[in-house]
């Protein structure tokens, strides 16, 4: 049962009380009076439909009453449009109303009763088997309502498993052990209570175990005995019956005369009480007793006073009861006439026929949903140990794709070693050609006698100035070398400091810094170095002409262009492309050194620290004069 998420309408709280005012008295007269319950039920259900019909709740409460009351009055016909009209209830108002769901447990749970009734066992646990799938009870509710219907669905149990089916199946008895464990947690009235005990009393008795089911008798009359608002002719008549039952299932225990008072008692109580099925059961049992202690007399009594009574009721289904009924007619010879016994055979075996054909159904309907249920079962499992199966897969495909990561990573991290290794062993064999190559030259000056004072000086400078170059690439080369200080600071102060350290200009070669007011993010050390060396380098390479430092800003990128450019012999495409590699072997001749692979060095340090994109590069023709390009950030990224 699903309720939907309408909103039910406001509700009077006084009228409220009243309606539920008068079906809790209509309730708590279910057992004890029928007829005052169908009272009471009606006028609760007149009060709502004049004054509260919005009291959807109310209203399926008083239907209710009015179906088990019905029952109870063995009105199959009135019991079963009560249950309809229930239906359309639940359909239109499910809604608005609260306990909806626990309602249709309870109205399902008379039609079962029904059906029982009637033998139609197999319609009867196909309303039971919904009613557990359903799920409704096992949301508990610490509330009678929810009580009441928990147990009328172990009392319909029970009388289905231990009455209808005589307790044939395997598992009966752990229906009992659930409905016994179960029981000290359930809230409900005293009829209730009785009810419950009965119907645990007959399954323990068809079970064999009397001694059990007679604790159960004794805790009704225990109840009964508290007087007047708690005795109940049906439920006494009941538990009187029961003892008796279960008495003369024990030999020894009571003489024969009393058990049979017993059941006779109860059979009177039955006939007061008013329900025809209630009667037919009291006859049933009373003359089959009497017939088994062989009081034929007492069989025909009681059997003719049934008679007498059977002309003015409406006639009602009970094919079992009425099945225990022929069998004692026949056995006891109460027959007038060789038709009435004739008779009487035709419609035992009409019943036991209808029986058993019910019986069949039945069967085969627990194992089709017997199968279902294992069917599920398996499914489940193989639905969770897919689930786990799966859920490890995910796992593993996760470990192994953090392992692969890891990997990778690990992968990456020896390539960038094993590339930094590759690019030390080249910057060494660089080192050493780029020494041997710009140092050669200067030693064979040195070892000339004859060479003037003034050239011996010129080549000690520039040896000096190699050396330099030597020590500050070194520094920039290895990681944990020349640290990076980084500021904002103008551009001419750089080329002021420049202009007072390079090298002499020869005989015709003029040596040109353009003003500007342009500033820069870098590191002013480094940043000297680099002018000086690529000022330098153009000085070295330029026999006449000029050498001009100029500075332009990028427009919109946040970054300036510095240019060297000299008038000197130029370079070929295949020189600049290896101008500033130290992984490339200087060829012999080539006329460039430490100066510019620091510079190098310079640049990428500063995009190391600015992220920028920091970089140098030449432009170059030969004959044409060669011009190196800087670009330095303007200010520091965020």
């Amino acid at each position: 049962m699903v309720l939907g998420c309408r909103q039910p309408s406001p509700i009077d709280p006084l009228k409220r009380s009243r309606v539920d005012g008068l079906n809790r008295e209509a309730f708590v007269n279910r057992y004890r009076d029928p007829a005052l319950c169908l009272a009471k039920s009606t006028e609760a259900l007149a009060y709502i439909s004049d004054s509260l019909p919005a009291y959807a709740d109310g209203r399926l409460r008083a239907r209710n009453n009015m179906a088990f009351a019905y029952y109870q009055m063995s009105d199959a016909a009135h019991a079963a449009a009560m249950l309809d009209s229930i239906d359309s209830e639940i359909a239109v108002d499910a809604p608005t109303m609260q306990n909806g769901d626990i309602e249709w447990v309870i109205s399902s749970l008379i039609e079962a009763r029904m059906l029982q009734r009637n033998c139609q066992i197999a319609d009867s646990y196909r309303l039971l088997y919904d009613i557990g799938q359903s799920g409704v009870l096992r949301h508990n509710r610490d509330n009678l309502l929810y009580n009441y219907a928990l147990t009328e669905y172990y009392i319909t149990m029970l009388t289905l498993n231990f009455h209808y089916r005589d307790g044939k199946q395997s598992d009966v008895r752990e229906l009992i052990g659930e409905v016994e464990e179960q029981r000290a947690s359930l809230k409900v009235d005293y009829a209730q209570d009785m009810a419950l005990n009965y119907a645990l009393a007959y399954g323990l008795q068809t079970a064999g175990e009397c001694d059990r089911a007679l604790d159960y008798c004794d805790r009704n009359f225990d109840i009964l005995a508290l007087g007047d608002d708690f005795f109940c002719p049906f439920q006494y008549a009941n538990t009187l019956q029961m003892t008796a039952l279960a008495m003369k299932s024990m030999p020894g225990m009571m003489e024969p005369d009393s058990i049979l008072a017993m059941y006779d008692e109860a059979r009177r109580l039955f006939f007061d009480y008013g329900d025809p099925y209630q009667m037919l059961g009291g006859v049933t049992s009373t003359a089959r007793y009497a017939l088994l202690i062989g009081d034929t007399a007492k069989a025909h009594e009681v059997l003719a006073e049934w008679h007498e009574k059977g002309k003015v009721w409406t006639p009602f289904s009970a094919p079992k009861m009425e099945l225990g009924l022929f069998d004692v007619l026949i056995r006891s010879r109460f027959a007038k006439s060789p038709d009435d016994n004739r008779r009487w055979y035709e419609h035992r075996s009409e019943l036991q026929d209808y029986i058993t054909r019910n019986e069949k159904e039945d069967f085969v309907l627990q194992n089709s949903l017997s199968m279902a249920t294992r069917r599920n079962t398996w499914m489940t499992w193989f639905a969770v140990v897919l689930g786990a199966l799966l859920l490890a897969l995910v796992v593993l495909v996760a470990l192994l794709l953090r392992n692969a990561a890891r990997l990778k990573k690990e992968k990456a991290q020896m390539e960038e070693a094993n590339r930094r290794d590759v690019e030390r062993i080249a910057n060494v064999e660089t080192c050493l050609s780029v020494m041997r190559h710009d140092i050669s030259p200067f030693i064979g000056y040195l070892r000339n006698p004859d060479l003037p004072d003034e050239v011996r000086d010129e080549v000690l400078e520039q040896l000096l100035r190699t050396f330099d170059n030597l020590k500050n690439w070194t520094h920039l080369s290895i990681p944990s070398g020349l640290a990076f200080s980084g500021e904002e600071f103008a551009l001419n102060e750089v080329t002021d400091e420049v202009s007072r350290q390079v090298i002499r200009p020869k005989p015709g070669v003029t040596l040109h810094f353009e003003p500007n007011s342009l500033k820069v993010w870098a590191d002013r050390q480094l940043l000297v170095i680099l002018l000086r060396n690529l000022v330098n380098n153009a000085l070295q390479h330029t026999t006449e002409g000029t050498v001009t430092v100029s500075a332009t800003p990028v427009e919109g990128q946040g970054m300036v262009d510095i240019e060297v450019a000299d008038t000197g012999c130029g370079l070929t495409a295949e020189q600049c492309d290896s101008l500033f590699r130290a992984d490339r072997e200087v060829a012999e001749g080539a006329e460039h050194g430490f100066g510019l692979i620091l510079c190098r060095y310079i640049i990428k340090r500063h995009d190391d620290n600015t992220r920028r994109g920091c970089k140098i590069w030449v432009t170059s023709q030969p004959g044409a004069g060669t011009t190196m390009h800087c670009r330095i950030a303007t200010k520091q990224t965020s």
